[in-house]
Protein backbone atom coordinates (compact mmCIF):
# COMPACT_ATOMS: atom_id res chain seq x y z
CA UNK A 1 0.00 0.00 0.00
CA UNK A 2 1.40 3.65 -0.92
CA UNK A 3 1.75 5.74 1.79
CA UNK A 4 -0.53 8.68 1.51
CA UNK A 5 -0.31 11.40 3.60
CA UNK A 6 -2.61 12.17 6.07
CA UNK A 7 -2.75 14.95 8.46
CA UNK A 8 -4.27 14.01 11.60
CA UNK A 9 -4.85 16.37 14.60
CA UNK A 10 -6.37 15.48 18.00
CA UNK A 11 -7.62 18.78 19.79
CA UNK A 12 -8.47 18.83 23.44
CA UNK A 13 -11.51 20.74 23.18
CA UNK A 14 -14.89 20.21 24.65
CA UNK A 15 -17.09 20.64 21.74
CA UNK A 16 -20.37 19.16 20.35
CA UNK A 17 -21.02 17.48 17.04
CA UNK A 18 -22.14 19.96 14.67
CA UNK A 19 -26.15 19.22 14.16
CA UNK A 20 -25.28 19.06 10.03
CA UNK A 21 -22.86 16.13 10.48
CA UNK A 22 -23.70 12.89 8.82
CA UNK A 23 -23.31 9.85 11.07
CA UNK A 24 -21.72 6.41 10.70
CA UNK A 25 -20.61 3.63 13.14
CA UNK A 26 -24.09 3.33 14.77
CA UNK A 27 -24.45 6.70 14.89
CA UNK A 28 -21.42 7.70 17.39
CA UNK A 29 -19.04 9.00 14.23
CA UNK A 30 -20.58 12.57 12.91
CA UNK A 31 -18.69 13.58 9.55
CA UNK A 32 -18.54 16.94 8.51
CA UNK A 33 -17.00 19.71 6.68
CA UNK A 34 -16.30 17.70 3.99
CA UNK A 35 -14.15 18.87 1.20
CA UNK A 36 -13.56 17.09 -2.08
CA UNK A 37 -10.82 18.34 -4.31
CA UNK A 38 -9.44 17.80 -7.50
CA UNK A 39 -5.66 19.33 -7.57
CA UNK A 40 -3.45 18.08 -10.36
CA UNK A 41 -4.27 14.37 -10.94
CA UNK A 42 -5.31 13.99 -7.30
CA UNK A 43 -8.44 13.76 -5.58
CA UNK A 44 -8.32 15.23 -2.16
CA UNK A 45 -10.42 14.66 0.72
CA UNK A 46 -10.84 16.25 4.01
CA UNK A 47 -13.40 15.79 6.37
CA UNK A 48 -13.80 16.50 10.44
CA UNK A 49 -14.64 13.54 12.34
CA UNK A 50 -16.42 13.90 15.73
CA UNK A 51 -16.91 11.36 18.39
CA UNK A 52 -17.57 10.73 22.05
CA UNK A 53 -14.85 8.64 24.60
CA UNK A 54 -17.11 6.02 25.07
CA UNK A 55 -17.64 5.31 21.37
CA UNK A 56 -15.71 2.07 22.11
CA UNK A 57 -15.06 -0.20 25.39
CA UNK A 58 -11.48 -0.61 27.03
CA UNK A 59 -9.77 -2.66 24.97
CA UNK A 60 -11.44 -2.28 21.70
CA UNK A 61 -9.96 -0.33 18.63
CA UNK A 62 -12.26 0.78 15.86
CA UNK A 63 -10.67 1.34 12.08
CA UNK A 64 -11.95 4.36 9.70
CA UNK A 65 -11.95 3.69 6.39
CA UNK A 66 -13.49 5.99 3.79
CA UNK A 67 -15.06 4.39 0.66
CA UNK A 68 -15.82 6.23 -2.43
CA UNK A 69 -18.60 4.05 -4.85
CA UNK A 70 -19.94 4.37 -8.08
CA UNK A 71 -21.97 1.59 -9.45
CA UNK A 72 -19.25 -1.60 -9.56
CA UNK A 73 -16.77 0.64 -9.20
CA UNK A 74 -15.12 1.53 -5.82
CA UNK A 75 -11.89 2.93 -4.31
CA UNK A 76 -11.11 2.34 -0.40
CA UNK A 77 -8.78 5.13 0.84
CA UNK A 78 -6.00 5.32 4.20
CA UNK A 79 -7.64 4.08 7.58
CA UNK A 80 -7.48 5.40 10.71
CA UNK A 81 -7.49 3.66 14.04
CA UNK A 82 -9.31 4.83 16.83
CA UNK A 83 -8.23 4.51 20.49
CA UNK A 84 -5.06 2.39 19.25
CA UNK A 85 -2.09 2.39 21.92
CA UNK A 86 1.04 2.71 19.28
CA UNK A 87 1.14 5.73 18.34
CA UNK A 88 4.69 6.74 18.28
CA UNK A 89 6.26 4.49 15.62
CA UNK A 90 3.90 6.05 13.21
CA UNK A 91 5.18 9.49 13.63
CA UNK A 92 8.78 9.47 12.33
CA UNK A 93 8.24 10.38 8.52
CA UNK A 94 11.90 9.52 7.52
CA UNK A 95 12.14 6.26 9.59
CA UNK A 96 8.88 5.03 6.86
CA UNK A 97 11.01 5.17 4.03
CA UNK A 98 13.57 4.07 5.20
CA UNK A 99 11.95 0.89 6.88
CA UNK A 100 9.30 0.17 4.09
CA UNK A 101 7.98 -2.91 6.50
CA UNK A 102 6.54 -0.81 9.02
CA UNK A 103 2.84 -0.02 8.88
CA UNK A 104 1.40 3.46 7.49
CA UNK A 105 -2.44 3.75 9.40
CA UNK A 106 -2.36 6.20 11.35
CA UNK A 107 -3.55 6.03 15.39
CA UNK A 108 -6.02 8.12 17.04
CA UNK A 109 -4.90 7.30 20.77
CA UNK A 110 -7.49 7.47 23.46
CA UNK A 111 -7.65 10.61 25.79
CA UNK A 112 -9.55 9.95 28.96
CA UNK A 113 -9.45 14.08 29.92
CA UNK A 114 -11.96 15.04 27.29
CA UNK A 115 -15.64 13.97 26.88
CA UNK A 116 -15.72 14.67 22.78
CA UNK A 117 -12.88 15.34 20.63
CA UNK A 118 -12.69 14.87 16.45
CA UNK A 119 -9.95 14.61 14.29
CA UNK A 120 -9.31 16.23 10.84
CA UNK A 121 -9.36 13.22 8.01
CA UNK A 122 -7.08 14.41 5.09
CA UNK A 123 -5.32 12.06 2.33
CA UNK A 124 -5.06 12.58 -1.49
CA UNK A 125 -5.75 9.35 -3.90
CA UNK A 126 -4.97 9.28 -7.95
CA UNK A 127 -8.34 11.00 -9.79
CA UNK A 128 -10.07 8.82 -11.66
CA UNK A 129 -13.29 10.61 -13.39
CA UNK A 130 -15.68 7.88 -12.52
CA UNK A 131 -15.23 9.33 -8.87
CA UNK A 132 -17.29 12.38 -9.93
CA UNK A 133 -20.79 12.33 -8.44
CA UNK A 134 -19.64 9.06 -6.31
CA UNK A 135 -21.31 7.73 -3.33
CA UNK A 136 -19.02 8.22 -0.26
CA UNK A 137 -19.42 5.46 2.55
CA UNK A 138 -17.73 4.62 6.02
CA UNK A 139 -16.32 1.07 6.64
CA UNK A 140 -15.89 0.98 10.33
CA UNK A 141 -14.17 -2.32 11.60
CA UNK A 142 -15.13 -3.33 15.23
CA UNK A 143 -12.21 -5.05 17.29
CA UNK A 144 -11.56 -6.41 20.57
CA UNK A 145 -10.75 -8.82 22.80
CA UNK A 146 -12.35 -12.26 22.77
CA UNK A 147 -14.79 -11.52 19.58
CA UNK A 148 -14.52 -11.49 15.73
CA UNK A 149 -13.95 -8.12 14.08
CA UNK A 150 -17.13 -6.67 13.18
CA UNK A 151 -17.50 -4.42 10.20
CA UNK A 152 -20.44 -1.56 9.97
CA UNK A 153 -20.83 0.34 6.40
CA UNK A 154 -22.68 3.39 6.31
CA UNK A 155 -23.94 5.49 3.12
CA UNK A 156 -22.59 8.76 4.42
CA UNK A 157 -23.34 10.87 1.00
CA UNK A 158 -24.65 9.64 -1.81
CA UNK A 159 -22.94 12.02 -4.27
CA UNK A 160 -19.94 13.99 -3.56
CA UNK A 161 -19.26 17.45 -4.66
CA UNK A 162 -15.84 17.87 -6.50
CA UNK A 163 -14.57 20.95 -6.32
CA UNK A 164 -10.83 21.76 -8.52
CA UNK A 165 -8.31 23.93 -7.13
CA UNK A 166 -4.93 25.28 -8.62
CA UNK A 167 -2.38 22.08 -8.23
CA UNK A 168 0.85 24.37 -6.65
CA UNK A 169 -0.53 22.67 -3.54
CA UNK A 170 -0.34 18.69 -4.22
CA UNK A 171 0.54 18.52 -7.80
CA UNK A 172 4.12 18.32 -9.24
CA UNK A 173 3.44 19.52 -12.30
CA UNK A 174 3.05 22.96 -11.76
CA UNK A 175 6.30 24.04 -12.82
CA UNK A 176 7.11 25.58 -9.68
CA UNK A 177 4.50 28.35 -9.60
CA UNK A 178 2.27 29.22 -6.45
CA UNK A 179 -0.71 30.51 -7.13
CA UNK A 180 -3.39 30.45 -5.09
CA UNK A 181 -6.71 31.10 -6.99
CA UNK A 182 -9.86 29.72 -5.42
CA UNK A 183 -11.17 26.51 -6.58
CA UNK A 184 -13.13 25.86 -9.42
CA UNK A 185 -17.00 24.66 -9.20
CA UNK A 186 -16.74 21.90 -11.54
CA UNK A 187 -14.64 19.37 -13.60
CA UNK A 188 -16.80 20.10 -16.36
CA UNK A 189 -15.58 22.69 -19.28
CA UNK A 190 -18.21 25.38 -20.59
CA UNK A 191 -19.09 24.85 -23.91
CA UNK A 192 -17.95 28.38 -24.60
CA UNK A 193 -13.98 27.56 -23.62
CA UNK A 194 -13.85 25.04 -26.52
CA UNK A 195 -12.96 25.32 -29.62
CA UNK A 196 -13.91 23.21 -32.43
CA UNK A 197 -12.54 22.90 -35.80
CA UNK A 198 -14.01 22.71 -38.71
CA UNK A 199 -12.79 19.81 -41.22
CA UNK A 200 -14.56 21.05 -44.50
CA UNK A 201 -11.98 24.46 -44.28
CA UNK A 202 -8.89 22.81 -44.94
CA UNK A 203 -7.58 24.01 -48.55
CA UNK A 204 -3.86 23.43 -47.92
CA UNK A 205 -2.13 21.10 -46.23
CA UNK A 206 -0.64 21.84 -42.55
CA UNK A 207 2.90 20.64 -41.01
CA UNK A 208 4.15 20.71 -37.71
CA UNK A 209 7.67 19.98 -36.65
CA UNK A 210 8.79 19.77 -32.99
CA UNK A 211 12.16 19.59 -30.91
CA UNK A 212 13.95 19.98 -28.13
CA UNK A 213 17.31 21.96 -27.69
CA UNK A 214 18.93 20.93 -24.39
CA UNK A 215 20.59 23.29 -22.82
CA UNK A 216 22.93 21.32 -20.52
CA UNK A 217 24.68 19.21 -22.61
CA UNK A 218 28.41 19.56 -23.35
CA UNK A 219 27.50 23.24 -25.65
CA UNK A 220 26.41 24.83 -22.15
CA UNK A 221 23.80 27.23 -23.74
CA UNK A 222 22.28 27.53 -20.93
CA UNK A 223 25.06 29.23 -19.64
CA UNK A 224 25.94 31.50 -22.21
CA UNK A 225 25.10 34.87 -22.14
CA UNK A 226 22.08 36.85 -23.01
CA UNK A 227 23.73 37.35 -26.78
CA UNK A 228 25.61 33.91 -27.61
CA UNK A 229 22.27 32.29 -26.26
CA UNK A 230 19.68 33.79 -28.36
CA UNK A 231 22.54 33.50 -31.51
CA UNK A 232 22.78 29.56 -30.58
CA UNK A 233 18.60 28.92 -30.14
CA UNK A 234 18.33 31.00 -33.62
CA UNK A 235 20.97 28.86 -35.45
CA UNK A 236 19.38 25.38 -33.70
CA UNK A 237 15.78 26.80 -35.06
CA UNK A 238 16.71 27.69 -38.50
CA UNK A 239 18.92 25.00 -39.16
CA UNK A 240 15.46 22.75 -38.59
CA UNK A 241 13.15 25.16 -39.97
CA UNK A 242 15.15 25.48 -43.23
CA UNK A 243 14.61 21.77 -44.71
CA UNK A 244 10.97 22.71 -45.00
CA UNK A 245 11.35 25.78 -46.14
CA UNK A 246 13.29 24.54 -49.03
CA UNK A 247 10.25 22.91 -50.47
CA UNK A 248 8.20 25.56 -52.88
CA UNK A 249 5.22 26.79 -51.49
CA UNK A 250 6.36 26.52 -47.94
CA UNK A 251 5.79 29.25 -45.26
CA UNK A 252 5.99 29.29 -41.94
CA UNK A 253 2.70 30.03 -40.22
CA UNK A 254 3.52 29.85 -36.38
CA UNK A 255 6.69 29.38 -34.20
CA UNK A 256 6.15 28.59 -30.23
CA UNK A 257 9.34 28.27 -28.00
CA UNK A 258 8.74 27.03 -24.62
CA UNK A 259 11.72 27.06 -21.64
CA UNK A 260 12.25 25.10 -19.02
CA UNK A 261 14.78 25.57 -15.85
CA UNK A 262 15.48 23.91 -13.08
CA UNK A 263 15.40 24.68 -9.50
CA UNK A 264 18.63 26.31 -9.23
CA UNK A 265 18.74 29.59 -6.67
CA UNK A 266 15.86 31.72 -5.68
CA UNK A 267 12.87 30.44 -7.13
CA UNK A 268 11.33 34.45 -7.35
CA UNK A 269 14.77 35.30 -9.21
CA UNK A 270 13.93 32.67 -11.26
CA UNK A 271 10.96 33.76 -12.23
CA UNK A 272 11.83 37.00 -13.18
CA UNK A 273 15.15 35.57 -15.24
CA UNK A 274 13.40 33.37 -16.91
CA UNK A 275 10.64 35.76 -18.12
CA UNK A 276 13.28 38.16 -19.19
CA UNK A 277 15.10 36.00 -21.01
CA UNK A 278 12.05 34.92 -22.80
CA UNK A 279 11.39 38.59 -24.22
CA UNK A 280 14.70 38.88 -25.24
CA UNK A 281 14.92 35.70 -27.00
CA UNK A 282 12.04 36.77 -28.57
CA UNK A 283 12.70 39.92 -29.41
CA UNK A 284 15.88 38.30 -31.03
CA UNK A 285 13.75 35.58 -33.26
CA UNK A 286 11.66 38.58 -34.65
CA UNK A 287 14.74 41.19 -35.77
CA UNK A 288 15.85 38.13 -37.46
CA UNK A 289 12.47 37.16 -39.47
CA UNK A 290 12.09 33.93 -38.00
CA UNK A 291 8.46 35.21 -38.20
CA UNK A 292 6.15 38.18 -37.53
CA UNK A 293 5.39 39.11 -34.24
CA UNK A 294 1.51 37.61 -34.67
CA UNK A 295 3.03 34.20 -35.18
CA UNK A 296 6.03 33.81 -32.50
CA UNK A 297 4.98 32.60 -28.84
CA UNK A 298 8.08 32.57 -26.45
CA UNK A 299 7.28 31.25 -22.64
CA UNK A 300 9.13 30.53 -19.89
CA UNK A 301 8.43 27.40 -16.81
CA UNK A 302 10.91 28.74 -14.40
CA UNK A 303 10.77 25.61 -12.54
CA UNK A 304 9.66 22.79 -14.25
CA UNK A 305 8.56 20.47 -11.58
CA UNK A 306 6.79 18.03 -13.58
CA UNK A 307 9.36 16.89 -15.24
CA UNK A 308 11.73 16.56 -12.34
CA UNK A 309 8.52 14.48 -10.35
CA UNK A 310 8.26 11.96 -13.80
CA UNK A 311 12.38 12.21 -13.84
CA UNK A 312 13.13 10.67 -10.36
CA UNK A 313 10.04 8.73 -10.64
CA UNK A 314 11.45 6.77 -13.27
CA UNK A 315 14.81 6.47 -11.38
CA UNK A 316 16.51 4.28 -9.04
CA UNK A 317 17.61 6.74 -6.96
CA UNK A 318 17.81 6.38 -3.24
CA UNK A 319 14.36 7.49 -1.31
CA UNK A 320 13.29 7.95 -4.55
CA UNK A 321 9.57 7.43 -2.51
CA UNK A 322 10.45 10.36 -0.01
CA UNK A 323 11.50 12.70 -2.92
CA UNK A 324 8.09 12.44 -4.90
CA UNK A 325 6.37 12.62 -1.45
CA UNK A 326 7.51 16.08 -1.12
CA UNK A 327 7.16 17.25 -4.50
CA UNK A 328 3.75 16.22 -4.09
CA UNK A 329 2.94 17.76 -1.05
CA UNK A 330 5.56 20.42 0.07
CA UNK A 331 4.57 23.90 -1.82
CA UNK A 332 7.86 25.90 -3.23
CA UNK A 333 7.33 28.70 -1.42
CA UNK A 334 7.00 26.60 1.84
CA UNK A 335 10.84 24.67 1.80
CA UNK A 336 10.12 21.87 -0.91
CA UNK A 337 13.84 22.57 -1.63
CA UNK A 338 15.09 22.21 2.02
CA UNK A 339 12.95 19.52 2.84
CA UNK A 340 14.93 17.61 -0.21
CA UNK A 341 18.06 18.74 0.96
CA UNK A 342 17.85 17.66 4.35
CA UNK A 343 16.63 14.30 3.51
CA UNK A 344 19.22 11.78 3.51
CA UNK A 345 21.87 13.90 4.58
CA UNK A 346 21.60 15.37 1.31
CA UNK A 347 22.13 12.86 -0.98
CA UNK A 348 18.82 12.36 -3.02
CA UNK A 349 19.38 16.23 -3.83
CA UNK A 350 22.43 15.47 -4.79
CA UNK A 351 22.10 13.16 -7.06
CA UNK A 352 19.35 15.44 -8.75
CA UNK A 353 21.14 18.45 -9.26
CA UNK A 354 23.79 15.89 -11.10
CA UNK A 355 21.20 13.97 -13.32
CA UNK A 356 17.37 15.01 -12.94
CA UNK A 357 17.91 19.08 -13.10
CA UNK A 358 20.21 19.14 -16.36
CA UNK A 359 17.92 16.82 -17.93
CA UNK A 360 14.81 19.54 -17.19
CA UNK A 361 17.04 22.63 -18.55
CA UNK A 362 15.39 22.32 -22.06
CA UNK A 363 13.70 24.34 -24.99
CA UNK A 364 11.01 23.07 -26.61
CA UNK A 365 9.82 24.05 -30.02
CA UNK A 366 6.89 23.48 -32.67
CA UNK A 367 6.81 25.30 -35.70
CA UNK A 368 3.68 24.91 -38.45
CA UNK A 369 4.26 25.02 -41.58
CA UNK A 370 1.72 26.10 -44.79
CA UNK A 371 2.03 24.16 -47.67
CA UNK A 372 -0.25 24.95 -50.63
CA UNK A 373 -0.92 22.56 -53.05
CA UNK A 374 -0.49 23.32 -56.90
CA UNK A 375 -4.22 23.28 -57.33
CA UNK A 376 -4.80 25.20 -54.29
CA UNK A 377 -6.51 27.83 -56.14
CA UNK A 378 -9.61 25.48 -57.58
CA UNK A 379 -12.22 25.36 -55.57
CA UNK A 380 -12.70 21.51 -56.15
CA UNK A 381 -9.41 20.54 -55.06
CA UNK A 382 -9.03 20.23 -51.80
CA UNK A 383 -8.36 18.12 -48.37
CA UNK A 384 -12.03 17.08 -49.13
CA UNK A 385 -11.26 14.93 -52.69
CA UNK A 386 -10.18 12.00 -50.30
CA UNK A 387 -13.10 10.14 -49.43
CA UNK A 388 -12.26 9.95 -45.90
CA UNK A 389 -12.07 13.60 -45.53
CA UNK A 390 -15.34 14.00 -47.00
CA UNK A 391 -16.71 11.90 -44.80
CA UNK A 392 -15.60 13.55 -42.02
CA UNK A 393 -16.53 16.84 -43.15
CA UNK A 394 -20.53 15.37 -43.42
CA UNK A 395 -19.93 14.12 -40.06
CA UNK A 396 -19.07 17.45 -38.84
CA UNK A 397 -21.97 19.00 -40.64
CA UNK A 398 -23.90 16.72 -39.00
CA UNK A 399 -23.29 17.25 -35.30
CA UNK A 400 -23.52 20.80 -35.83
CA UNK A 401 -27.56 19.79 -36.04
CA UNK A 402 -27.50 19.33 -32.94
CA UNK A 403 -26.86 21.28 -29.75
CA UNK A 404 -22.96 21.29 -28.54
CA UNK A 405 -22.82 18.98 -25.96
CA UNK A 406 -25.74 17.31 -26.34
CA UNK A 407 -25.79 12.90 -26.63
CA UNK A 408 -26.18 12.53 -30.24
CA UNK A 409 -23.22 15.66 -30.72
CA UNK A 410 -21.04 14.01 -28.16
CA UNK A 411 -21.76 10.18 -29.79
CA UNK A 412 -20.89 11.60 -33.44
CA UNK A 413 -17.87 13.61 -32.20
CA UNK A 414 -16.25 10.19 -30.41
CA UNK A 415 -17.47 7.92 -33.97
CA UNK A 416 -15.60 10.70 -35.96
CA UNK A 417 -11.85 9.92 -33.25
CA UNK A 418 -12.37 6.18 -33.91
CA UNK A 419 -12.79 6.50 -37.29
CA UNK A 420 -10.25 8.81 -38.50
CA UNK A 421 -8.10 8.50 -35.62
CA UNK A 422 -5.07 9.61 -37.28
CA UNK A 423 -6.81 13.12 -38.41
CA UNK A 424 -6.43 16.39 -35.89
CA UNK A 425 -9.77 17.95 -36.57
CA UNK A 426 -11.43 14.43 -35.18
CA UNK A 427 -9.43 14.34 -32.53
CA UNK A 428 -9.38 17.70 -30.90
CA UNK A 429 -12.97 18.05 -31.30
CA UNK A 430 -13.84 14.58 -29.72
CA UNK A 431 -11.39 15.90 -27.41
CA UNK A 432 -13.46 19.17 -26.78
CA UNK A 433 -16.86 16.78 -26.21
CA UNK A 434 -14.79 14.94 -23.51
CA UNK A 435 -14.40 18.10 -21.70
CA UNK A 436 -17.70 19.42 -21.54
CA UNK A 437 -18.78 15.79 -20.28
CA UNK A 438 -16.01 16.58 -17.90
CA UNK A 439 -13.71 12.85 -18.87
CA UNK A 440 -10.62 14.45 -18.42
CA UNK A 441 -8.85 10.92 -19.23
CA UNK A 442 -10.66 10.23 -22.14
CA UNK A 443 -10.20 13.81 -23.38
CA UNK A 444 -6.61 13.62 -22.73
CA UNK A 445 -5.89 10.40 -24.87
CA UNK A 446 -7.95 11.93 -27.87
CA UNK A 447 -5.02 15.01 -27.65
CA UNK A 448 -1.77 13.02 -26.29
CA UNK A 449 -0.79 12.86 -29.86
CA UNK A 450 -1.59 16.40 -31.15
CA UNK A 451 0.16 18.40 -27.98
CA UNK A 452 2.77 19.84 -30.51
CA UNK A 453 -0.42 20.88 -32.98
CA UNK A 454 -1.40 25.03 -32.56
CA UNK A 455 -4.76 23.87 -33.39
CA UNK A 456 -5.36 21.69 -30.21
CA UNK A 457 -3.49 24.46 -27.81
CA UNK A 458 -6.89 25.98 -27.03
CA UNK A 459 -8.37 22.97 -25.86
CA UNK A 460 -4.79 21.49 -24.28
CA UNK A 461 -4.97 24.46 -22.16
CA UNK A 462 -8.43 23.87 -21.10
CA UNK A 463 -8.03 20.53 -19.91
CA UNK A 464 -5.17 21.53 -17.95
CA UNK A 465 -7.28 24.55 -15.95
CA UNK A 466 -9.80 21.94 -15.01
CA UNK A 467 -6.96 19.55 -13.93
CA UNK A 468 -5.74 22.50 -11.55
CA UNK A 469 -2.29 22.90 -13.85
CA UNK A 470 -2.72 26.42 -13.65
CA UNK A 471 1.18 26.66 -15.40
CA UNK A 472 0.79 24.57 -18.01
CA UNK A 473 -2.50 25.90 -18.63
CA UNK A 474 -1.55 29.19 -19.34
CA UNK A 475 1.27 28.71 -21.30
CA UNK A 476 -0.91 26.66 -23.92
CA UNK A 477 -3.73 29.22 -24.05
CA UNK A 478 -1.66 32.35 -24.69
CA UNK A 479 0.16 30.46 -27.43
CA UNK A 480 -4.00 29.50 -28.28
CA UNK A 481 -4.56 33.17 -28.05
CA UNK A 482 -1.25 34.27 -30.35
CA UNK A 483 -3.08 32.13 -33.05
CA UNK A 484 -6.24 34.06 -32.46
CA UNK A 485 -8.42 31.60 -31.38
CA UNK A 486 -11.36 33.69 -29.49
CA UNK A 487 -12.15 30.54 -26.91
CA UNK A 488 -8.76 31.05 -25.66
CA UNK A 489 -8.95 34.98 -25.00
CA UNK A 490 -12.34 34.07 -22.94
CA UNK A 491 -11.11 31.09 -20.80
CA UNK A 492 -7.74 33.39 -20.09
CA UNK A 493 -10.29 36.08 -18.68
CA UNK A 494 -11.74 33.86 -16.59
CA UNK A 495 -8.35 32.07 -15.20
CA UNK A 496 -7.42 35.71 -14.04
CA UNK A 497 -10.83 36.10 -12.56
CA UNK A 498 -10.23 33.15 -10.39
CA UNK A 499 -7.01 33.98 -9.56
CA UNK A 500 -7.75 37.65 -8.19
Amino acid sequence: MKFQKLALMILALSLGCAATAQTAYKGQLYVNKEKFTIQGNLLRVQLRVSYNDNVLNNGETLTFTPVLKNGYRSKSLSSVIINGTERGKFEDRKAYFEDRIRSNVPVVTKDNRHGTRYFIYDTTIPYVDWMHGAAFFVESEERGWGHKPHVYEDEVFKNIVISTCPASTVDPSVGGTTRAGRCFSSTIAKTEWIQFLDPTRATSTELAISGTIPLSDSRKIGEMGTRKFDHAIYDELKKNLDVQLRIPGTVVRNVSVVGYGAPIGNFKKNEVKSSERALKLKQFLMNNHTTGSDGLTVTWVPEDWDSIYSLVDKSDMKLRGAVLDIIRTVDVTTGREDELKMLGDGSPYSFMQHYIFPEVCRIKYTAVFQRQSKEAGSANTTFNDNPRSMSLSQMYVTANNFRIGSKEFNDIMDLSARLFPDNAEANINAAGSALIRGNLSQAQQYLKDWETDPRAYNNIGVMYMIKGNLAKADVYLKMAQAEGVEQASRVLEYLHNIEK
